[in-house]
């Protein structure tokens, strides 16, 4: 076994001896010049791997719907109905959506007449009190100047006064005490409509020549400092909303949504008690800079919005809206145009049929 293994080891080493010595011999060629010409050959091949890498990349972004140049001819041109806009820069002030409904104002009405009744006793206690405290000054000055008035008639006078006194008292806290009750859960600026004989705000809500609503906002939202106009829609169409001007926070939450709460008056027009409104929040009071893109000029593609513009005569390319704000009739977006612009309002579609001809081609190549 042992010899055989012996055998075994020394034919290969003869093998390789004849190899190494031999391939030069045959090839005249070193073995380093082998070494190179073999790694030469494997570059040569991972380039052109590398090259068709690329071009299959290509096919796949072709595809995968980046942008890309469209040229089409005049008879294209033509049957598209191509219509174009110049792109101006816009101011956009970002909103934010929110619920708002319709406040009952019987309650104000109410404690407006409550208020009435508590200052009208407060007033006839007053009197009372002046009355009484008159009679006892009188009674004091009459025992003063001839001793007839006996001490008892002085004390009942006295008596009397105090009572009236407690009794004004009283009505003040209670005057106090609603007041207060009032502010808290109508807010101080509500409060002062209630409370003032003739307050103006109060009167054009109670005539329903405005309504006050309350704007709910999300839970992760609050309403920024600077804000004071809102937008307010019946429909849930922002382009048919009105302006609802800040009036005060509202302390009473809505217990369905649980985020922050305001009262925002506005005109009445068609706006009955219970309605359940749509809002729109501005975000800052400073505008974006920016390009408006109507809903017209948008085709969507792999489930997002682009839209076309005009490079040449009869030459097109197809721009992403995706970072851009859907507002109301299209998308706001600050990036990816230049002022000045040719938009294609019309015929985006046949250009994107066009953008991707060369797919049909190919099925009908196979």
């Amino acid at each position: 076994m042992a010899s055989r293994n012996k055998l075994s080891l020394w034919l290969t080493l003869a093998v390789l001896l004849v190899v190494a010595f031999g391939v030069p011999l045959v090839s005249d060629k070193s073995w380093s010049s082998i070494f190179n010409a073999g790694v030469e050959q494997y570059l040569d091949a991972a380039e052109r791997a590398s090259q068709i890498g690329e071009e299959e990349d290509d096919d796949d972004e072709r595809e995968g719907g980046e942008p890309m140049r469209v040229e089409i001819d005049d008879e294209v041109k033509n049957s598209a109905g191509i219509e174009l806009m110049n792109l101006q820069q816009d101011l956009y002030y970002p909103e934010s959506r929110a619920y708002a409904s319709v406040v009952d104002v019987r309650d104000l009405i109410q404690w407006r007449t409550r208020l009435k009744q508590l200052e009208v006793e407060l007033e006839l206690a007053q009197m009372e009190e002046r009355a009484q405290l008159q009679e006892l000054n009188r009674l004091r000055k009459l025992a003063e100047a001839t001793g007839s008035i006996a001490s008892k008639n002085i004390n009942y006078a006295e008596s009397n006064w105090q009572q009236a006194r407690a009794k004004r008292q009283a009505a003040e806290l209670a005057l106090e005490a609603a007041r207060t009750e009032l502010t808290q859960g109508w807010g101080a600026v509500i409060a002062s409509w209630v409370s003032e004989q003739d307050s103006k705000e109060f009167e054009r809500l109670v005539t329903r020549q405005d309504t006050l609503i309350q704007i709910t906002l999300p839970v992760a939202l609050s309403l920024p400092a600077d804000v004071n106009v809102i937008r307010v829609s019946r429909q849930g169409q922002r382009e048919n909303a009105r302006k609802a001007y800040f009036v005060s926070p509202a302390f009473v939450a809505n217990y369905a949504a649980q985020g922050e709460t305001y009262y925002f008056k506005m005109a009445t027009g068609k706006l009955r008690l219970g309605m359940r409104l749509h809002a729109w929040i501005p975000r800052n009071a400073e505008g974006l800079q920016g390009f408006f893109i109507p809903e017209r000029a948008i085709v969507w593609y792999s489930g997002k919005p682009w839209t076309y513009v005009q490079q040449d005569e009869l030459v097109y390319r197809r721009r992403p809206l995706a970072e851009g704000e859907a507002v109301a009739g299209g998308i706001f977006i600050q990036s990816e145009f230049e002022e000045g612009e040719s938009l294609v309002v019309a015929g985006s579609q046949m250009l994107l049929s066009e953008e991707f001809s060369w797919q049909i081609l190919d099925e009908d190549d196979d």
